[in-house]
């Protein structure tokens, strides 16, 4: 295979050619939304600033595109989406609607994909903690549970004799792999864990613990897709383990991990060389479908490939629209913006330089440019979404769209110091709220004071 080559992006200045009074969206130059036509000043106007943006389109041709990207003749594969990676109601029931799984790794993510109407038998649970109640109702549905440890391992072959159910499970299997090998999970092929484990649900017998998938997750944001050909290749030799036992997995999940098109900051930048443009994924279902072919007969007649995406199907279809507040000129560091958006609900802006454009009046200027700090409204020092980035000159009230925005930033946004911005639909019906935005009296809603600290003048 050719060896790739890391791009770096690209911000290119807009001219006054291709950018109406409100500057449209469409002359961003993202493919993704090459055709998708909007006002962002109206949508900033009715809906709040910040304000999350979701393309339906874009979702949907994400999806599809990862799906047809991992699928061959001869294998069954099924994409279960990762609720953690964006789990707002909307987003899950369109990957649904295309065909999706759940994949969880909570209780209150298991409710939210039943209660959308996934049923349990389109449902993988993961993760290292799961409560009792929640592996009895996951046995009941008939969810492939992919267990992460010996005491995991007992309580569920104790849960399923007192149901006399069989509980369908799979076993997380880890490897050492480089420095950060994700060890905390699952059972340890080269310690023999995976074989001892192995042996467990053989004495408990079929009709108690039906083992049906080995499974690994071997990192995130993983640049080297060689790392999904050897898991492969670990995970082919437990089944042929299992097999010598009398066992007789059908599907190998490989987890998630999948990276998006964002770039990565200097500092956590593998310097390994890598293009994440185009058809990205492409060498990383040569190798999982490569190495899938040599080991397949290790599994059942019908071999089934699982795999776990999050941010590569729904990073690129949601942009943030943030609003300038104040342009700053900071000693020692030159022009700076403050916005209305932090990491508050960006927290990825810790990891990635996601690409920014401008969509002010003045971005159609030609020439006219500077080079920013951009930081958010949070009193913190640490609150930067971009150390430096070129962009046309701006003013107090501008409004900024951030790319690529969808993984992560709405499940682990908080409500520090600002209550979290509403998100938006594009679809067919135009824009459609899908998430309130929040007031100081939802962030407080839980609270309660004792009546003995109640002040006379307390309306809480």
């Amino acid at each position: 295979m050719a060896k790739l080559k890391y791009i770096s992006p690209q911000i290119e200045l807009l001219t006054s050619s291709n950018a109406g009074k409100h500057n449209l969206i469409d002359i961003i130059q993202t493919s993704d939304w090459a055709d998708l036509e909007f006002d962002v000043q109206a949508l900033v106007k009715e809906f709040g600033s910040p304000l999350f943006i979701l393309s339906e389109e874009v979702l949907r041709a994400r999806y599809r595109n990862f799906r047809d990207t991992f699928t061959a003749p001869g294998i069954e594969t099924i994409i279960a989406y990762s609720y953690k990676t964006n789990y707002l109601p909307a987003v899950c029931s369109i990957l649904h609607e295309e065909g999706a799984w759940a994949e969880v790794v909570s209780g209150m993510e298991y409710t939210l994909a039943r209660a959308l109407g996934v049923p349990g038998e389109n449902i993988v649970f993961n993760g290292p903690y799961k409560t009792r109640e929640e592996i009895e109702r996951a046995i009941y549905d008939n969810a492939l549970i992919n267990i992460d440890g010996f005491d995991e391992l007992s309580l569920i072959e104790k849960i399923a004799k007192e149901l006399s159910v069989a509980a369908k499970i799979g076993l997380r299997i880890n490897y050492k792999n480089g420095f950060n090998a994700w060890t905390k999970f699952g059972f340890n092929s080269e310690k023999n864990e995976a074989l001892e484990a192995l042996k467990i649900v053989k004495k408990a017998g079929q009709d108690v613990l039906h083992l049906q998938a080995l499974h690994n997750h071997g990192g995130t944001f993983q640049v080297q897709p060689k790392v999904y050909g050897h898991t492969v290749k670990i995970l082919g030799k437990v089944a042929k383990q299992a097999r010598s036992l009398g066992l007789s997995p059908q599907c190998i999940d490989i987890g998630g991990g999948y990276p998006s098109t964002n770039v990565l900051k200097p500092a956590f930048d593998t310097k390994d060389n890598y293009t994440l443009d185009g058809a990205y994924l492409k060498p990383y279902a040569e190798e999982i479908i490569g190495q899938f072919g040599k080991v397949k007969k290790q599994f059942a007649d019908q071999p089934v490939l699982i795999m776990e995406p999050g941010r590569a199907i729904v990073d690129a279809a949601v942009r943030l629209a943030s609003t300038v507040v104040s342009i700053k000129n900071i000693a020692g560091e030159g022009p700076a913006a403050i916005l209305d958006a932090g990491v508050n609900i960006l927290p990825t802006a810790y990891w990635y330089n996601h690409k920014i454009q401008s969509t002010g009046e003045t971005s159609s200027i030609i020439g006219n440019k500077k080079t920013y700090a951009l930081y958010g409204p949070l009193c913190m020092q640490i609150d930067k979404l971009r150390d430096k980035i070129t962009l046309p000159e701006m003013n107090g009230g501008d409004v900024l769209i951030i790319d690529n925005v969808g993984a992560y930033c709405q499940t682990q946004s908080m409500q520090f110091i600002q209550p979290r911005p509403a998100t938006i639909l594009l679809g067919i019906n135009g824009p459609e709220l899908i998430r309130k935005k929040e007031s100081w009296g939802d962030v407080f809603n839980l609270d309660l004071i004792p009546n003995r600290l109640r002040s006379d003048k307390c309306n809480f």
